[in-house]
């Protein structure tokens, strides 16, 4: 499972990686870590840069889904300014870059290691973005938290698979 350091994950993106990111957060979530995943979090009637704002408060890892139509998203890069102003006051604070294509990162970030993602594989970039270094401690972290939810594991495939297909 994931530790405390790494439970609590933003995941900024721009919605023409959608598709790809919600599969992330899926299989990130059901290791048991926090996700802010905006399809999640926002509401009906919420205050869109409100929820942001909370979400960008309450990360431990912020998690740039790095593409080309992410690098001409004005909503990205303000979440990206927001989380490096907290990255450069708070050194428990991680920015991992996932890049989707050869789109070059922001200057700022471009010393920063990043997750290659080019190849759409999220099971494997989820355990890169946890620090899970097999695909059997997956599967344990995954199968820990379906335990402590007391839940079956037909259901946790079921909601997977629904999501993924969303």
């Amino acid at each position: 499972m994931p530790d405390e350091q790494t439970a609590s994950i933003f995941l900024s993106h721009n919605s023409a990686d959608k598709d790809y990111v919600r599969k992330l957060a899926a299989a990130v979530a059901v290791t048991g870590a926090h996700v802010w995943f905006d399809e999640w979090v926002i509401r009906p009637g919420d205050s869109i840069p409100g929820a942001i704002d909370r979400g960008l408060a309450g990360f431990t890892t912020f998690a740039l889904v790095w593409s080309e139509a992410a690098s001409k998203s004005r909503w990205v890069k303000t979440e990206m300014e927001a989380a490096v102003t907290r990255w450069i006051k708070d050194d428990r604070i991680k920015l991992i870059p996932i890049l989707l294509d050869k789109t070059p990162l922001p200057a700022l970030l471009a010393s920063i290691r990043y997750i290659d993602g080019t190849d759409g594989d999220h099971l494997r970039v989820t355990r890169e973005l946890l620090a899970i270094e097999s695909e059997t401690a997956f599967r344990l972290a995954v199968q820990s938290f379906i335990d402590e939810a007391g839940l079956e594991f037909r259901e946790i495939v079921g909601t997977v698979e629904e999501i993924g297909d969303a």
